[in-house]
């Protein structure tokens, strides 16, 4: 993962973005542990980004709960497979007693990139883990590539800085891309770097 500012193209460093968000979100670790009993051990995870996936999801659970539980135990909505599961996962989840872990950790998390990233900088990270799944991919492998997905997702998820992703062409049929985060707050700031980058791809390719 790259950092660098919106007001020029030098890339400054690279960061080990797992290590920083260890040491800056400590609320984190409750998840890190918790996450210690589980196969947490794929090729590409980190345990820092896998931890604050665990947080984003159950919190996402309880919250789903709250707002829709009631409506779906009484409706039983036809849901597609693999939605059905998740929602259902969701309302029966008994999860509540850490919410106020989960807010922890957006709070910290929030202060952590906001320190990192201050008025001008912008971290450069892969949208998603690789290439997309085919249709009819196995289950459990496309339970793998969600897990690993959501570890770079949560990152805005859960810290609510300002993320947008840039798509940069295809590669073996495939689509690429990149996505850029600043700091929260500074979403026109980073749609200007955006378009500036934008006016410059295009300038070079006419």
């Amino acid at each position: 993962m790259s950092l660098f500012p919106t007001t020029s193209a030098h890339v400054l460093r690279h960061l080990n973005l797992g290590e920083y968000i260890t040491n800056k979100v400590p609320s984190l670790h409750t998840f890190m542990l918790k996450d210690l009993g589980k196969n947490t051990e794929n090729e590409g995870t980190i345990p820092a980004m896998t931890a604050l996936s665990s947080a984003m999801r159950s919190l996402q659970r309880c919250e789903f709960k709250s707002n829709h539980g009631a409506w779906v135990k009484t409706v039983e909505p036809k849901l597609g497979p693999g939605i059905g599961e998740r929602v259902w996962e969701a309302i029966r989840t008994t999860e509540e007693d850490i919410i106020p872990q989960c807010h922890a950790v957006k709070s910290e998390l929030r202060s952590a990139l906001n320190e990192l990233l201050k008025d001008n900088g912008v971290l450069a990270l892969p949208t998603i883990p690789g290439a997309p799944p085919k249709l009819l991919t196995e289950a459990s492998l496309l339970e793998n590539f969600r897990a690993k997905a959501f570890s770079l997702l949560s990152i805005a998820g859960m810290s609510g800085v300002c993320q947008v992703t840039v798509p940069l062409g295809m590669d073996e049929n495939l689509p690429m891309s990149i996505s850029l985060l600043a700091r929260h707050g500074a979403d026109l700031s980073l749609l200007g770097l955006v378009q500036m980058l934008y006016s410059n791809l295009r300038d070079k390719q006419l």
